[in-house]
């Protein structure tokens, strides 16, 4: 039966990567998963529209200001070479009662769809997220991310 309207997914990814610091690492990422295999209408569904955006909460937050600074950055390849989401900085909403943790929003909102792409044979099944806070370190304890269809 076909579908009519705007569909909204998400990948979630709970991995812990600890030790983040002030630069990307390229072993210090979440990799997202664009097949939607949550609902029975789209099971094994492959990704073919746009990404809203990313959400992020961090842990362990240490040596750092008041208002930490996380820069996140999207890839098409686990290197963090093909970038499609440009380095862009978010202040963290730190916990009411705590300031060891907080969660930070990007929003995108473009069809993630460049012939660029096409040249490197990429799959864009896997999304892969990197992170760097702006001073000390903390920890990737969560990333999420939405697209519709």
């Amino acid at each position: 039966m076909p579908k009519f309207g705007r569909f909204n997914h998400n990948s979630n990814v709970t991995q812990v990567v600890n030790n983040v610091g002030t630069s990307f690492d390229k072993a210090k990422v979440h990799v997202h998963s664009l097949l939607d295999n949550t609902s029975s209408l789209d099971q094994g569904q492959s990704f073919q529209d746009k990404i809203e955006g990313f959400y992020i909460r961090v842990t362990n937050i240490a040596g750092g200001s008041a208002t930490p600074t996380v820069t996140l950055r999207a890839t098409c390849d686990a290197d963090g070479d093909l970038t499609f989401f440009p380095d862009t900085a978010g202040q963290l909403a730190l916990g009411l009662t705590t300031t060891n943790s907080g969660v930070s929003v990007y929003e995108f909102k473009l069809p993630l769809f460049t012939p660029l792409f096409d040249l490197y044979s990429v799959d864009l099944d896997k999304i892969y997220i990197f992170i760097k806070i702006d001073q000390g370190t903390c920890t990737l304890a969560n990333s999420s991310i939405v697209w519709v269809e």
